[in-house]
């Protein structure tokens, strides 16, 4: 009896054995996945901090205003809109960036490029020019607008040459993508803000690209911002307000200017006083003045005329989608709008899409009876069609 005890005992001791050693393994295994679970996530936290660091402090700083927008900005405006919506591809600067940090090889032997405390008040200006994109509901009216202007009758017979223009806002300040515009040798309109880089050098390079130039000139917009360290507001006098814009002009001596648009202004080209001053310089100039019709009230053409200034408005915005297929939609509905009266203005930005839409959509028009001028060829021809 003795014996048989300690055999049975001698049996249970190995099964003993393997059940504690099958549970300290399986709380081993726990407490890893645990730790990795926790690691894992701590590192998502960190890398939804990074992103923050360079979107998210723009946001806050802008979510006031835009309730601004929506209580003052109920027009079909085509410029002026903060951006508050998620990260992934939404501002293209953010893809300005991505592209920049890809392109790294080549940057850090560009002498041209920003020091890092120049590119980060760069990127801030770049932001905030981005956030000057027409919003949903006022795009809506503008939709409105334009689908009367698609029932009108076509004024050009079959056979006959219509014209377009189409001018690049926000020339300049991204310096990559500045260069890559620069690359379509096509007649663009290139128009570059004021607080740009390397102004001289750009100008010469697009002009060299056959394109013309125009200054972008910050104005006044309703939203009480400082888009720009150069801006023209109402609150100046007159005489500061010629000084300042000549000082703007004075950075494209030796251009060959041909004219100037405005960036925002929303409240500043609702005033006709004040638009007045610029008109009267732009006169003695002999320069253009394209108004981007960020306001359904703005003054420009009225003002315009009374001085004896060369004007024509924005037909079609291209690019407030940064996607390839929507640019392309865009340029079609600018050949459109310009069959119907004869000409017609659109206005880009040097986005990654709109780059690649433009060098794809100037190889058709040799196809075409549309022909892509100067905008002072076609002030010309506007004149003619009077």
């Amino acid at each position: 009896m003795a014996q048989k005890d300690h055999i049975q005992s001698q049996a249970k001791s190995p099964l003993v054995f393997r059940i504690v050693l099958t549970v300290v393994v399986l709380s081993a295994l726990s407490l890893l996945f645990f730790l990795f679970k926790l690691n894992h996530e701590d590192n998502g936290l960190k890398s939804e901090k990074s992103v923050a660091v360079v979107v998210m402090g723009e946001e806050v700083k802008q979510e006031p205003l835009v309730k601004q927008i929506k209580e003052e900005e109920k027009e079909p405006i085509a410029e002026e809109r903060v951006v508050s919506a998620p990260i992934s591809g939404v501002l293209p600067i953010v893809d300005d960036v991505v592209y920049m940090i890809e392109q790294a090889g080549e940057i850090e032997n560009d002498d041209n490029f920003l020091a890092d405390d120049e590119f980060d008040q760069a990127l801030d200006l770049a932001l905030e020019a981005e956030a000057s994109h027409e919003s949903e509901e006022d795009f809506e009216e503008i939709k409105e607008e334009e689908s009367e202007d698609d029932e009108a009758p076509e004024n050009v017979q079959e056979g006959e040459e219509y014209f377009v223009s189409v001018v690049i806002d926000d020339m300049g300040v991204n310096q990559q993508r500045t260069k890559e515009m620069i690359e379509i040798k096509a007649p663009l309109t290139s128009s570059f803000l004021t607080y740009g880089k390397n102004l001289d050098e750009h100008c010469l390079a697009a002009r060299e690209a056959g394109h013309e130039i125009m200054m972008h000139t910050p104005m006044e917009p309703k939203v009480e911002a400082d888009l720009a360290p150069d801006t023209l507001k109402i609150s100046m006098s007159d005489e500061q307000i010629e000084d300042e814009f000549l000082k703007m002009l004075s950075k494209f001596e030796g251009a060959n200017l041909k004219g100037i648009n405005n960036h925002m202004g929303s409240r500043f080209t609702e005033s006709a006083e004040k638009l007045d001053v610029v008109m009267r310089v732009l006169k003695d100039k002999g320069l253009f003045f394209l108004d981007s019709k960020t306001s359904q009230f703005t003054r420009g053409e009225e003002v315009a005329n009374l001085e004896g200034v060369e004007y024509v408005q924005r037909d079609v915005f291209l690019d407030n989608e940064d996607n390839y297929d929507y640019v392309l939609g865009q340029l079609q509905k600018l050949e459109r709008k310009a069959k119907k009266k004869g000409y017609a203005v659109g206005i880009g930005h040097p986005k990654k899409a709109t780059i690649a839409a433009l060098k794809d959509w100037v190889k058709t028009l040799d196809d075409k009876p549309v022909k892509l001028v100067f905008l002072s060829e076609l002030l010309e021809i506007k004149k003619q069609k009077k």
